[in-house]
């Protein structure tokens, strides 16, 4: 049995209505490489899921911490780079300890 992927998209005014922002907001949230959209299509922005989860991080970002867009941005990279090193951190240790165990 094969499981179907399902792609969920939304428009660039489902987003805005979806993340509660106004669409001035998003579109400067999308100027700062925070989000991108999936497709374009002529005037209509297709965005995926996870354009939904990093708009609405980004959005409290900015209301906790005050930050510009391109502030928040940077943040977010961080962040994100944080997580990975976290990552690769958990491995390298997990591997470490195979050997240490032998």
């Amino acid at each position: 049995m094969t499981m179907a992927h399902v792609l969920l998209t939304l428009e660039l005014d489902e987003l805005c209505e979806s993340a509660r922002l106004p669409r001035e907001v998003l579109l400067e949230i999308v100027d700062v490489g925070i989000v991108e959209p999936r497709e374009r299509r002529g005037d209509t922005w297709l965005f995926d899921a996870a354009a939904l989860t990093l708009v609405r991080r980004a959005a409290r970002l900015q209301r906790e911490f005050e930050l510009d867009w391109p502030g928040i941005a940077l943040a977010m990279r961080l962040l994100d780079e944080v997580e990975q090193l976290r990552a690769e951190n958990r491995q390298l240790r997990q591997r470490l300890a195979r050997y240490l165990e032998d």
